[in-house]
């Protein structure tokens, strides 16, 4: 089993996460008992040669690729893009989810409930919901639960960590390791992944 961290944000490019520092990452994801990470930071997408760099860093953890696009009435993470795909903050769930096609990502409703009204938005255009992170309470998670069984969508988890110590606070366990986003992103897509989450939820 290979436990994955699908929501994680450094200070490299979101300013709410100015202390995680990239190069720490791999410390506190073994600490948790992770195989991998996805950097999703707001709105920017990790270069090529930047991703190089901090996995030739690590020797116990992979590095993946992704982002946080805050679209129009929800947060989207997407993994599997290239790096020139062109996502934009306040685009449409379905320009992002257009776009994220073409290339074969996965779409991810982040914390539904916190940025959303996902009574409102064309859930059937995503590949997953999110259904448990650090930035849900107990209600929401609940929600979200029911949320992605009406749509018939795949679950995952994460921390959406903004910082180091938040790392791993939950995940999604494969039984298979990704070797890249791509292969990650038809994992998601396939809902081959079970959320986790070990830790008790706000009230």
């Amino acid at each position: 089993m290979f436990n994955l961290d699908l929501h994680i944000h450094t200070g490299r490019y979101s300013r709410c996460a100015e202390a995680v520092d990239p190069y720490r990452i791999e410390e506190y994801a073994l600490r948790a008992g992770l195989a991998g990470v996805v950097i999703t930071e707001h709105d920017i997408f990790w270069q090529d040669e930047e991703i190089e760099l901090l996995r030739e860093s690590s020797s116990q953890i992979a590095f993946f690729r992704g982002i946080e696009v805050s679209a129009r009435g929800c947060h989207l993470v997407v993994i599997g893009l290239s790096e020139t795909a062109p996502l934009a903050k306040g685009m449409s769930l379905e320009e992002v989810s257009a776009i994220a096609a073409d290339q074969g990502a996965a779409v991810i409703l982040a914390h539904p409930y916190r940025d959303a009204d996902p009574s409102r938005l064309p859930v059937e255009l995503v590949d997953a919901v999110e259904v448990g992170s650090t930035s849900f309470t107990k209600q929401e998670a609940f929600q979200a639960r029911r949320l992605a069984r009406k749509a018939h969508k795949p679950t995952v988890a994460a921390s959406d960590a903004h910082a180091l110590s938040r790392i791993g606070w939950a995940w999604t366990r494969f039984r298979q390791m990704p070797r890249n986003e791509h292969e990650l992103a038809r994992m998601i897509h396939a809902g081959l992944g079970r959320p986790v989450v070990p830790n008790p939820f706000p009230a």
